[in-house]
């Protein structure tokens, strides 16, 4: 909206950010993405021309309702690209993931790495890139997506295996301390939501004829939870971190790779993260500590 945009957000229910300052002036639908009679409604009566579809079940719930997660990621994306076309919008910006690969991955990971992904949520991510790329050559979509890292974030979403990276700051500033579900050693590629924010506005405003390729990966730190544990603590030396590693998860989070070349992104619309580890934890705690306030 800062941009002079008009926003009209799409969820199934109305929560915390919606009411947030930012976007007070925006127009909320309540809805979900795998009806697509509501879809279609939202996209249709509200003359869209851009779609940003972000919305997913992420990996731990993905495995524990994979009928949800075939509703939300495989139809409700159907239902978006459907609806961008029949709709005429302009172009569809695509929120997809580093876990779409699978295990034993070079590193750095090269964008054009074989996707064998070891989580249903991956699966299904893949499965919407190669939807979104399907519209672009069958009906000439301007489908364009991001395979994001885990996101870091002042108030995370919860149930994906990388829910970690923001539930260590939020329950350390709230509660005085946090258990870790993987070992200390367990690597991690993140971005901070500011850098995936800016990331998917600049990829948005890019020209068509300067962009490569239809799916770009993004790189910003890697992120082990001993690290975050010593940023954490080198801010707020009373709390209490433990680990007690879930097999199940550690070996999802055990399939991504560290280390992730983004020269295509960079090269084509200058995309550079500028969060480190340490700048993001002193914005992330500052920003609990206020709203705890």
């Amino acid at each position: 909206m800062q941009r002079g945009d008009r926003v009209v957000l799409f969820d199934l229910r109305r929560g915390a950010l919606v009411s947030s300052p930012e976007f007070e002036q925006s127009q909320f639908v309540e809805g979900d993405l795998g009806d697509q009679t509501a879809v279609f409604d939202a996209v249709g009566s509200n003359q869209i021309d851009t779609i940003f579809h972000l919305g997913a079940i992420l990996s731990a719930n993905a495995e524990e309702r994979p009928e949800d997660a075939w509703h939300a990621n495989i139809t409700g994306t159907r239902n978006v690209l459907e609806a961008a076309r029949r709709f005429g919008c302009k172009r569809v910006i695509f929120s997809s993931t580093l876990a779409t690969y699978g295990g034993d991955l070079p590193d750095p990971l090269p964008p054009d790495a074989p996707q064998w992904p070891a989580s249903l949520y991956g699966t299904t991510k893949v499965a919407g890139e190669r939807l979104g790329v399907y519209y672009h050559h069958r009906f000439g979509l301007d489908f364009r997506g991001i395979r994001f890292p885990a996101l870091v974030a002042p108030r995370g979403a919860a149930g994906g295996a990388s829910a970690f990276v923001s539930a260590v700051f939020e329950e350390c500033v709230t509660k005085g301390g946090y258990t870790f579900y993987l070992e200390p050693t367990s690597r991690c590629p993140i971005v901070y939501i500011g850098d995936a924010v800016q990331a998917l506005l600049k990829f948005h405003d890019i020209p068509p004829d300067r962009l490569t390729r239809r799916v770009y990966n993004i790189a910003g730190s890697v992120a082990t939870p001993e690290a975050l544990a010593a940023v954490v603590h080198a801010r707020l030396p009373q709390v209490k971190i433990t680990y007690d590693p879930d097999p199940f998860r550690n070996a999802i989070v055990n399939t991504w790779p560290a280390h992730v070349d983004d020269s295509d992104a960079q090269t084509d619309w200058n995309w550079q993260a500028t969060y480190d580890l340490e700048r993001m934890a002193d914005e992330i705690i500052r920003i609990i500590q206020d709203d705890s306030d």
